[in-house]
């Protein structure tokens, strides 16, 4: 076998050692929680020493961007919404109400997703960066994409705040479901939830020629 050949295994070597601290590093995040994930953890669960995680990945947050990149942890535009293939004749509340409502149901069942927003509003730990780099990217591309689609343009500080509203639900869910006596965990619970902000969008931007950038700040 020539240098060329002993390359290559060498390169499915690798690969594979890389696939092997991914996985031990999710494995530890769905029994700690993000914020809880040290390296020797990893290092145990993955069965590798401390050199080849360092050599592979820079350090735990090279480990935390390649994580999140294989797993497509934050939900992709096309898991909120099918933007393509959507019907023109769709109504502007109905465009917002699918991306709100998927946007919560997607965190809700997803709860290392649900880390992932907790994340943001607690003291930064070494990983925090990797996380908002994971957000932010995203985020850019959701920003372009909206963009160019005048329902959300149009509607943009509506959308703004329904999505914080059921966002903020989706982690009430998973980390403290009783809130202000109803059980966010209970799926009867949350579907009339979802169905009071469905009915809140259609009030906001469901009347003809009306859009939320035209109503007056409360």
């Amino acid at each position: 076998m020539g240098a060329a050949g002993a390359k290559g295994r060498g390169r499915i070597k690798r690969e594979a050692t890389e696939a092997q601290i991914i996985a031990a590093f999710g494995r530890v995040v769905q029994r700690n929680g993000l914020r809880n994930v040290g390296v020797n953890e990893v290092l145990k669960e993955a069965g590798v020493g401390k050199a080849l995680l360092y050599r592979y990945f820079g350090g735990l947050p090279g480990l935390v961007t390649a994580w999140g990149q294989k797993n497509r942890l934050w939900p992709q535009l096309a898991d909120l919404v099918p933007l393509s293939n959507a019907r023109s004749a769709a109504s502007p509340a109905e465009h917002l109400k699918t991306i709100v409502v998927r946007n919560a149901d997607v965190h809700r069942a997803d709860p290392v997703r649900i880390e992932m927003l907790a994340d943001e509003l607690m003291t930064p730990t070494s990983i925090s960066g990797a996380l908002s780099e994971i957000r932010q990217q995203l985020g850019r591309d959701h920003a372009a994409v909206f963009a160019r689609n005048r329902v959300f343009r149009d509607n943009h500080l509506l959308m703004v705040v329904m999505m914080a509203a059921a966002s903020y639900l989706a982690m009430r869910a998973v980390k403290a479901p009783l809130y202000m006596g109803e059980d966010l965990a209970d799926e009867a619970t949350w579907a009339r939830l979802m169905r009071e902000i469905e009915s809140i969008i259609d009030k906001a931007a469901g009347a003809p020629g009306q859009s939320a950038g035209a109503h007056s700040p409360a």
